[in-house]
């Protein structure tokens, strides 16, 4: 069929090798290798379309009809035959136990029942003593950094020596010792903080003190200078006053003096 479709016709040309080999490459076989038509199921021979089912059909028998069914559609042929004749009734179902299970010098399975009603007596091979192992040890050889963890097993007999490579420590948020002494500059040394006074010794200290809020309303020195100055000149205008009261008391004691002696004739 496919010297039908393809004929004479030279389909790819494949150059032959120096070392007598043939090279074929993925697309040139796509040249030559069949497909199949999705729409009729057939082989397509260099895009041709052969007329041969590129798969078998779907045969099955339908449980009512007993007829043969292809792809589906009911062929009208019965496959499936008249009853046919009870046969001899077979044997009783067989019943299978384990009975006793032994050592000996060879394995063996005896069945100490019934042809029907089994017992399966087991005969197991004795063990052999092994031979005593090794106890392997362990230490450890060089420990270094690099950019991954790994660990090297050199293995010597039953001496294992672990060779262990670590990754690098990232110390980019360290503080180096410049640094730290400029951050450290003027600091106070812890011992040098024994002289303070603790929480509880401030509140015994502070325990008859005047609250701040107290303090707050007590007039500052300016504003008692300027106080003092306002009563000083109080106190001179009241002196003031004082002295023209006493003068204008002399005079009315005079007029009064005056108004008690008697007129004369």
């Amino acid at each position: 069929m496919v010297e039908d479709i393809l004929g004479n016709v030279t389909v790819i040309t494949l150059p032959l090798q120096d070392d007598g080999t043939v090279i074929v490459k993925q697309s040139d076989l796509a040249k030559i290798l069949p497909t199949i038509d999705t729409s009729t199921g057939d082989w397509l021979i260099g895009g041709t379309d052969s007329g041969v089912k590129a798969q078998a059909p779907s045969v099955t028998v339908d449980s009512i009809t007993g007829h043969l069914m292809i792809n589906g559609e009911d062929s009208g042929v019965n496959v499936v035959g008249p009853q046919g004749i009870q046969g001899v009734q077979g044997d009783s179902a067989v019943t299978i136990k384990v009975g006793s299970v032994t050592t000996g010098d060879s394995p063996t399975v005896t069945n100490s029942g019934t042809a029907t009603d089994l017992t399966l007596d087991f005969v197991l091979p004795k063990s052999v003593n092994g031979k005593d192992g090794a106890t392997p040890t362990f230490s450890i050889g060089t420990v270094t950094t690099g950019s991954t963890a790994a660990v090297q097993d050199q293995v010597s007999g039953t001496t294992h020596t672990l060779n262990f490579t670590l990754p690098k420590q990232d110390m980019s948020a360290y503080t180096n010792t410049a640094d730290l002494t400029k951050l450290l500059a003027g600091k106070l040394d812890k011992s040098g903080l024994t002289a303070y006074y603790t929480a509880a010794q401030l509140d015994t200290k502070l325990s008859a003190k005047a609250d701040l809020a107290m303090v707050a309303n007590i007039a500052d020195k300016d504003t008692v200078n300027t106080l003092s100055q306002k009563l000083s000149k109080l106190s001179d205008q009241v002196n003031m006053q004082d002295q023209t009261i006493s003068a204008l008391n002399d005079k009315v004691n005079a007029l009064l003096a005056k108004s008690t002696k008697p007129l004369s004739s």
